[in-house]
């Protein structure tokens, strides 16, 4: 059965069942799970991360981004979770979809490629200034 409403629930760990219409949310180890919204049963699980999905919260309910497009699946099912709410969005082409899967890796390429620079960075001017004093140059 579709499900178009999801009551949070913060746990620290996952259950090993997951009821429908349940969003179970681990802060410490910063996961979202819940039953695919469109019935089929599948777990669909949401790490929370700056490059995966973030979840915020209000006193109008939980919201997670970007939205949860399950193409591995059966189903295919493709929802946005705003504010407790289930909103539905179309399909995808395969061809939308390996775009969309490319986009991500981009973003986090350049998410993680500025702290990889900076520590490159820091370790040769660290290691520059040693040359320096050992050769005086």
């Amino acid at each position: 059965m579709k499900v178009n409403k999801l009551h949070p629930e913060y746990v620290e760990f996952m259950p090993k069942v997951l009821e429908d219409g349940v969003l179970y949310i681990s802060e410490k180890y910063m996961t979202a799970a819940h039953k695919c919204c469109c019935g089929c049963g599948q777990k669909v699980v949401t790490p929370l991360r700056a490059t995966e999905w973030t979840l915020s919260k209000t006193t109008s309910g939980v919201t997670l981004h970007p939205s949860v497009g399950n193409w591995g699946f059966a189903c295919r099912s493709h929802y946005y979770i705003r504010n407790n709410q289930v909103i539905w969005a179309g399909d995808m082409t395969e061809a939308q979809i390996q775009r969309g899967r490319r986009l991500d890796q981009i973003a986090k390429e350049e998410y993680f490629a500025p702290n990889e620079q900076l520590a490159c960075n820091r370790a040769n001017s660290f290691f520059g200034r040693i040359i320096s004093r050992l050769f005086g140059d």
